[in-house]
């Protein structure tokens, strides 16, 4: 396994595997978003982390990004591309898909 140069890591996603996400799929979503983040030449700015439960079951595929310090929902496989293209990428936030963003100190519910 290669050493990561965390100098040039610019975002760190923690994409939950706990098993409700699991069932929701987030097994795959995390092997689509590292696969489209390595097809974007990202490897190096952005670095990917498993994880277990995060705590919000209802809302998964849940994954949190840092240093954003936001929290994202429902990060389906077939919305991968999407996500990896519009935040990773773009550095937009895909609004329908945030839960939680501390800036705001809210949760967010449908919508």
């Amino acid at each position: 396994m290669a050493i990561k140069d965390l100098t040039l890591v610019e975002k760190h996603l923690f994409i939950c595997n706990g098993g409700t996400c699991t069932k929701n799929g987030a097994e795959e979503s995390t092997k689509k978003i590292r696969e489209y983040i390595a097809d974007e030449g990202m490897e190096a700015q952005v670095h990917t982390t498993k994880t277990y439960c995060n705590g919000r079951c209802n809302d998964g595929p849940v994954v949190i990004a840092m240093p954003e310090n936001v929290w994202f929902k429902g990060i389906t496989p077939d919305f991968c591309r999407k996500f990896v293209q519009q935040y990773v990428v773009k550095n937009q936030l895909p609004e329908s898909k945030v839960l939680f963003d501390y800036e705001e100190k809210a949760i967010r519910v449908e919508g």
